[in-house]
C-alpha cells in the first residue's frame, strides 16, 4: 500500500460538504464518497468511545454498509468486529433507529459484555492507523477532492 503524507484534517473543507451530503440523504454519495462518509465516521465514533459508540450514535445507521465499506477497504477483519457487535442484537443485526438500538444497550446486562467489547476496541486500535492511512489513499487516488462526485455528476 502506497504512504500517504496527508492526515483527515488535510481535507476538512472537502469532509464537511461530504458529511452534509450524506446527512441529508446517503443515497447521494458515490460509492467512493460513502467508503470515506462511512469509514472515518467510523474511526471518529471508535476514538470517541470504543466500538459501542458506533451503536450509541446514528453511525449505526449505516452498520451494513459500513461493513461493505471495511471490505472494499479490504479490511474484513474490522468489518468482523462490528459483525460481532451485532451478534449482541437480536437476530444478529442493530435496529435501524437509533432510539431502539440505545433501548436495547441501554438494557444489557450490567458489564456483560464489557470484556467482549474492550477485546474489540483493542483488535481495532491495533489496525486503526493501516485503516486511516488506507482511508487517505482512497481518497486521494477515488475522489476529486474539492469538487466531490455526485451521481449527478
Amino acid at each position: 500500500m502506497k504512504a500517504t503524507n496527508k492526515t483527515l484534517a488535510d481535507f476538512q473543507q472537502d469532509r464537511e460538504k461530504l458529511f452534509d451530503k450524506a446527512l441529508e440523504d446517503i443515497d447521494l454519495l458515490s460509492a467512493d464518497e460513502r467508503i470515506w462518509f462511512t469509514i472515518e465516521s467510523l474511526i471518529g465514533a471508535v476514538d470517541n468511545g470504543g466500538l459501542i459508540s458506533h451503536y450509541y450514535n446514528s453511525d449505526a445507521d449505516y452498520n451494513q454498509e459500513t461493513i461493505q465499506d471495511l471490505h472494499t477497504l479490504g479490511f474484513p477483519d474490522i468489518a468482523d468486529l462490528l459483525v460481532q457487535v451485532n451478534t449482541l442484537f437480536q437476530g444478529g443485526q442493530p435496529p435501524k433507529d437509533i432510539e431502539e438500538r440505545n433501548e436495547v444497550i441501554n438494557h444489557w446486562p450490567e458489564g456483560k459484555y464489557d470484556d467482549l467489547l474492550d477485546r474489540l476496541d483493542q483488535l481495532f486500535y491495533e489496525k486503526e492507523k493501516a485503516l486511516e492511512n488506507r482511508l487517505l489513499l482512497h481518497i486521494e487516488t477515488k475522489l476529486s477532492v474539492s469538487g466531490l462526485k455526485t451521481r449527478e455528476n
